[in-house]
């Protein structure tokens, strides 16, 4: 008898749907199976007494499986020191981190590399590949411009001076030691030996671009500036401003005050003996960066009480090498496993004119 597609898919569906069932029902009786021997299991290892063999303190152990297995570890001592001691835990005894610890680094501690001493105000123009700048330096006028006495008479002469100065570069570096495992395991850690050796670098230039340096010759920004002493003003931020109203006049553009972190302090804490209102602003606000419109370069070179005010745009430090760290060995660090790294940079100090500096002492 035919039969109609319709029926023809029915039937398909009724054989699918048979095979299923019997599949269904044979994964069911596995899983029932396998559950009664899970349960066989674990019933017949909470009844199996501690074995020795099993390891030491295991689930179900006794005291004398213990001592059994530590006689039978220890065999070879035993008979030649004739004498044995060990440590039984119990069950009873607290379970700590210890046994199973974690450890996970919290990173390396270092000072930030922020803005450091009086260089960290000045240009710093590139000057590759030279050992030695020559220039010549401004010390004054002779001479003065005046009206001419008359028709036919002589104009009067005015004219700049100079002095040659040839100026070496300065090499300012540092080095520290440190273990191969420690370069290569830890990269946080290393950045803080980069960081650390650029701030004392740092450190080392602003003392040598203040006090100056003997070999090579540099006679320091506290020598080569103008000494000023205010006679009117005590306060130091008073006299500097005096200062820069005499550079000014001279002619040059003061931007920058050095001072001294101390005195930075007493300047931002000062206060209207009046009001009790702060000089430098709210107590809340952030510490300004600038004193009577110059720009703040903080250096402990400074000497205390006094301030260094400069025009930027006669004094830099030309940079003949970039501050750079090199790796290497020396003596037998090779095979200690240990290396040596050198942070050095090059600069040539530049002071084009006298009077560009004023080192300013308040009234007494």
């Amino acid at each position: 008898m035919a039969t109609t597609p319709i029926e023809q898919i029915n039937q398909g569906l009724d054989i699918i749907e048979s095979k299923f069932r019997r599949s269904h029902d044979q994964l069911e009786t596995k899983q029932r199976e396998l559950q009664d021997e899970i349960l066989q299991l674990k019933q017949r290892g909470a009844r199996q007494p501690g074995n020795p063999a099993e390891g030491f303190a295991t689930k179900g152990s006794s005291l004398g499986a213990q001592v059994v297995k530590q006689i039978e570890a220890n065999a070879d001592l035993l008979q030649k020191t004739r004498s044995l001691r060990f440590e039984c835990k119990a069950a009873g005894d607290a379970v700590t981190s210890a046994s199973g610890r974690v450890i996970v680094s919290g990173g390396v501690g270092a000072p930030t590399q922020m803005p450091y001493g009086i260089q960290a105000a000045l240009r710093r123009d590139p000057a590759n590949g030279i050992s030695a700048l020559e220039y010549h330096r401004f010390t004054g006028i002779e001479g003065a411009a005046g009206v001419q006495a008359g028709e036919g008479a002589d104009k009067p002469a005015v004219r700049p001076t100079h002095t040659a100065v040839t100026q070496a570069a300065l090499t300012v570096a540092g080095w520290t030691v440190v273990s191969k495992q420690a370069m290569n395991d830890s990269a946080e850690l290393m950045q803080a030996v980069d960081i650390t050796l650029a701030r004392e670098i740092e450190k080392a230039m602003d003392a040598t671009m203040c006090g100056g340096n003997v070999n090579p010759v540099w006679a320091g920004l506290l020598s080569l500036a103008t000494a000023h002493t205010s006679l009117i003003y005590g306060d130091l931020w008073d006299a500097a401003s005096e200062a820069a109203a005499t550079m000014m006049t001279a002619g040059f553009r003061p931007d920058v005050i050095g001072i001294s972190p101390a005195d930075w302090l007493a300047v931002t804490t000062a206060k209207n003996a009046t009001t009790g209102d702060y000089y430098s602003g709210s107590y809340l606000a952030p510490l300004p960066e600038t004193l009577r419109g110059m720009r703040i370069a903080l250096s402990p070179s400074v000497t205390a009480g006094k301030c260094l005010v400069l025009d930027s745009g006669q004094i830099d430090a030309r940079v003949v090498d970039q501050y750079e760290v090199t790796v290497g060995y020396t003596g037998d660090q090779f095979t200690q496993n240990l290396v040596t790294l050198l942070a050095e940079t090059r600069i040539i100090p530049v002071f084009r004119s006298v009077g560009a500096a004023r080192l300013v002492t308040p009234k007494a």
